[in-house]
């Protein structure tokens, strides 16, 4: 650059960038050198290219007014052929008024010679993932506190096995434990930790997040959440536990950062339904496709048909059933895993790749509808396998262990290697009949194939990592280039937390009780008799030497207290002014705070690694978790 601004150096900016417009303009076919890469492309060709993306988000659209039938069987899958026939007329029409439809540029700036090495041998077998499938977006309910609560009744049948212990539980209406053992009622908390019985058919498994899915299936067993499932007149549940609890809600606000103190049904998305509480419209797909992704592939087949949360899309096939059989496997393929980060965007942790809707239907991917009936079989024998097993990073381990630019110096001077997910033996029979499904008969160009196709993908997720390391690097202030610092570690962390989860604990419950009264907690250690003291249960001692001792209305009130004082909160703190209230905050407060320092010790895990950093990183964090995150802080 100072040689260029040296006497003479304009006229050689100039000269260079007329030696790129002659080079540009002399270009009829793609080219590229170690400095740049020309892609040509016909204006026509781009023009119906959108024009084609317009006609099937026509079509999308079309389909997302009907209901999209859930059968696999031929008749089912004549059934949806008849519907698209019919809405043809209809979709070509919004397509010419549309007109252009867009398409994803990204690709030809982003995507290495490799995918278009692919695209130009085997393009006119892949196919738009939109062409095959409908992509919805999970339920939004309005108040996720309110309609999807966690099944808690395994647990407190463990913890209470008579019928004595269960009737001093804190529910807020009265059940027999006999009830819900036998799988008639299951007991439901909510966000503000109250529990509630209710009528099992009245309530679904419901997929909240892929947080605890680490391999490519979802099932009832793995989830503890559940949504309401309600779709009869308020006054024909009279009588039942559903109806308490739909009643108790219309009354609740569930304040939040995100939400005004509202009633949940004047909510604008409860207030815009039918019925504010109803969520029964929407129909379960074959698999759900995450909208949010980091270093794994995971798309998980759906098999037992249950519901999910927004941040995942529900993926319907379009097509008859060995096409819909063939597509998760497909999903699931590392050349999906290759295709699909020049379609979304990195937000954030520069590792964390967001995909919408448009993205997720405008992604190119193998055509299932070239998939033969041996072909099938094996694509679905691997992803079998795959579903046996955790699926891993797509990022070498040595680069997820660097964490500072000095540490990835050095690990990138490694001989190239393979991460342990791209050497299973079940993904690479995966990608091989992937391959075979492009139309590559050989078996020996199929390995080759695939053997390119991991250098790529280790090297593309390297390549963020290192990125991602670079970045968090230089979010630290004053540090050495070799010497990490826990605070600008947690720092960055920190601003990778929700809202919601950065709101300080003595403000988290001031919201929860708006009307309640302020209590005074003093310094020192905090300590609380047991409940069988007659004299004491009700009284908190901090510290010694005097010990300062602090009186209670009730036990539910002292031990409400006892655990704020051991999450290290002191000074004024608003809690409810009931007896009844403070008991069942103790138990959101619990669920918080659990909640709370899983999703930071995960943070600090991915940002500091392993051993004594992390615990630091973990620390800080969980200062700021409970304290709050100071305006400015000291290195």
């Amino acid at each position: 650059y100072e040689r260029l601004t040296q006497e003479g150096g304009e006229q050689q900016r100039q000269e260079s960038a007329e030696k790129l417009r002659d080079l540009i303009l002399k270009t009829k076919k793609d080219f590229a050198d170690g400095q740049l890469r020309i892609m040509v492309k016909r204006q026509g060709d781009l023009w119906s290219e959108g024009l084609s993306v317009a006609e099937m988000f026509a079509k999308q659209k079309a389909l997302a007014g009907a209901t999209i039938e859930g059968g696999d069987d031929e008749e089912s899958a004549g059934r949806r052929n008849g519907q698209r026939a019919r809405q043809t007329g209809a979709a070509r029409q919004e397509s010419m008024a549309l007109e252009y439809g867009g398409g994803k540029w990204g690709r030809y700036l982003r995507a290495p010679d490799f995918y278009f090495d692919i695209m130009r041998e085997f393009g006119q077998r892949f196919t738009r993932l939109g062409e095959v499938a409908a992509i919805r977006f999970g339920i939004k309910s309005g108040c996720d506190d309110f309609f999807m609560p966690r099944n808690v009744s395994a647990d407190l049948l463990a913890k209470h096995q008579s019928e004595a212990e269960w009737r001093v539980l804190p529910l807020m209406r009265r059940c027999k434990r006999a009830e819900v053992e036998s799988g008639a009622v299951v007991i439901i908390k909510c966000g503000d930790g109250t529990m509630h019985p209710i009528e099992a058919g009245y309530v679904r498994p419901e997929v909240h997040s892929l947080m605890q899915v680490d391999r490519p299936v979802v099932s009832p067993e793995q989830l503890d959440r559940v949504v309401l499932w309600v779709s009869q007149p308020l006054n024909e549940l009279k009588g039942t536990y559903a109806h308490n609890f739909i009643t108790w809600g219309s009354k609740q606000t569930f304040a939040s950062n995100k939400s005004k103190s509202v009633p949940v049904p004047e909510r604008s998305t409860c207030a815009s339904r039918e019925r504010w509480y109803e969520l029964t419209g929407l129909q379960p797909g074959i698999g759900f496709w995450p909208m949010a992704q980091q270093y794994r592939h995971i798309v998980p087949s759906n098999p037992n048909r249950l519901v999910c949360n927004h941040n995942l899309f529900d993926i319907h096939a379009l097509t008859h059933e060995n096409l819909a059989r063939a597509l998760m496997p497909i999903l699931n393929s590392t050349l999906v895993a290759f295709i699909k980060p020049f379609y979304g965007r990195y937000a954030g942790t520069e590792g964390n790749l967001k995909t919408e809707v448009v993205d997720s239907l405008l992604l190119e991917i193998p055509d299932p509808r070239h998939v033969t009936a041996p072909l099938l079989q094996r694509l679905e024998a691997a992803f079998s396998s795959m579903q046996q097993r955790k699926v891993t990073h797509l990022v070498e381990q040595a680069f997820l262990d660097c964490h500072t630019e000095n540490e990835v110096r050095q690990a990138a001077n490694l001989p190239p290697g393979l991460p342990l997910e791209l050497q299973q033996t079940d993904r690479r029979e995966l990608d091989d009949a992937v391959f075979e499904l492009l139309g590559v008969a050989e078996p020996q160009r199929r390995q080759m194939l695939i053997e390119q196709l991991y250098r790529e993908v280790a090297f593309h997720y390297r390549s963020i990592r290192i990125v991602e390391v670079q970045k968090m690097e230089q979010r630290r202030q004053g540090t050495g280039a070799n010497k990490v610092s826990p605070l600008n570690l947690a720092e960055a962390a920190w601003s990778e937390l929700d809202p919601e989860w950065r709101t300080p604990l003595a403000a988290w419950l001031e919201e929860q009780s708006p009307t309640g009264k302020t209590v005074q907690l003093p310094d020192g250690e905090a300590r609380l008799p047991a409940a069988g003291n007659f004299f004491e249960a009700t009284t908190i001692y901090f510290g010694n030497k005097p010990a300062v001792s602090l009186v209670c209305e009730s036990r539910a009130e002292a031990e409400l207290l006892y655990d704020i004082a051991r999450a290290g909160l002191r000074g004024p703190i608003t809690i409810p002014a009931h007896e009844g209230e403070c008991r069942a905050r103790a138990e959101s407060l619990d669920l918080r705070l659990t909640e709370g320092k899983s999703k930071l010790e995960q943070l600090s895990q991915q940002y500091a690694g392993a051993g004594k950093l992390r615990e630091q990183v973990a620390t800080i964090l969980t200062r700021w978790f409970i304290q709050g995150q100071p305006e400015t802080v000291a290195s």
